[in-house]
């Protein structure tokens, strides 16, 4: 390899529980900055942390989801170690979960404030506030929603952090916990995508086919997405939009001042309304832009990150041994399908490789 990576990023929680394997694969991997990893809170022991932190990550992220025992029971997931994180690690990042539907119930009105404050309290760097997402549903009160988070971001504001990103509060001067607005990246391992600026790459989900082309000397590639020039631009303003703002310059400089013209245009209509102010060579977004943007995430995971991640799972469901226990709420059946995905996958569909 000609040069080293600039970060490192080790998701879901499947990896901690091999920690041998994983330092093994760490050593081959040369790295010069961040060394990220995501861990199930029921994981988080004092040893595991420590070895984490010997093999050197310097930033972890909790799933704790909620601190609430009631709100915990519901969602089956024990919560650990945040404090023991924040001892070992440069960054950590604890994921809560925004769920209106609990907020409307009296005796849980609070419980996703408080788990908020309590973050906050022990000095994590990040608090990131997922909004659950059923699959196959899309029922949900957005305006109760909105309410919640900008409440959520007024707690974080008193307490020395900022809306850095749509979903994400930071600590002032900290530095970011974030996978998803990388602009180029290298997926490795089953279930993992890459971006390669106008070609977007998801390996296979299913653990016996990703190792069996492994074996066959194959890319282990599923899907195949042709972004092209305009669309790999619309992706790459998309993500740095989630991140608070746009830079036209970068915009230009990477895929031509025609794109960076057309960026310019479509954000007239957020500086017009307040969703945006100029900042630089680029807009950042404002309160009531986060709150905007927040509905079009939705919108986007419904009818293009749901619908792909549905068919790309449907083989991991399919292989020997699946049972109903893997996967089986994601069947293709239960997923959204609409003519925008339909439209996308006819136009940007191309051969794996």
């Amino acid at each position: 390899m000609d040069r080293p990576f600039e970060s490192l990023y080790v998701g879901g929680g499947t990896p901690t529980l091999f920690p041998g394997e994983l330092e093994e694969v760490l050593q081959r991997i040369p790295v010069t900055g961040e060394r990220a990893i995501e861990v199930l809170p029921s994981h988080a022991t004092p040893e595991c942390l420590d070895r984490l932190a010997a093999m050197g990550f310097d930033a972890v992220s909790i799933g704790a989801q909620s601190f609430n025992d009631e709100v915990l029971r519901c969602l089956g997931r024990p919560y650990a170690a945040v404090r023991d994180a924040r001892e070992r690690f440069a960054n950590v990042d604890v994921d809560l979960i925004v769920d209106v539907a609990w907020a409307k119930e009296q005796r849980l009105a609070k419980a996703f404030l408080e788990d908020v404050s309590a973050c906050m309290e022990m000095g994590v760097d990040q608090v990131s506030t997922y909004p659950l997402m059923p699959f196959g549903k899309s029922h949900h009160d957005r305006r109760l929603e909105h309410a919640v988070l900008a409440t959520a971001t007024a707690i974080a504001e008193a307490s020395g952090y900022e809306r850095r990103s749509v979903w994400t509060l930071n600590r002032i001067g900290s530095a970011p916990y974030n996978s998803i607005t990388r602009r180029r990246f290298l997926g490795m391992g089953a279930g993992s995508a890459s971006l390669a600026g106008r070609d977007f790459f998801v390996n296979h989900f299913g653990v016996e086919t990703y190792i069996a082309d492994v074996v066959g000397v194959r890319l282990p590639i599923a899907r195949r997405l042709h972004l092209g020039r305009w669309a790999g631009a619309a992706y790459d303003a998309f993500w740095q939009a989630y991140g608070g703002g746009l830079d036209f310059g970068m915009l230009r400089d990477s895929y031509g001042g025609a794109i960076s013209a057309a960026g310019k245009g479509l954000a007239l209509p957020p500086l017009m309304t307040g969703a945006a102010t100029r900042r630089g060579e680029g807009i950042r977004l404002t309160r009531r832009g986060f709150g905007g943007y927040h509905d079009l995430e939705r919108l986007v995971t419904y009818h293009f990150i749901e619908p792909l991640w549905a068919e790309i799972l449907a083989e991991h469901l399919a292989e020997p041994g699946a049972g109903e226990g893997r996967a089986s709420w994601v069947a293709e059946d239960k997923a959204r399908r609409g003519r925008v995905w339909s439209i996308a996958e006819r136009l940007l569909e191309r051969p794996p490789c």
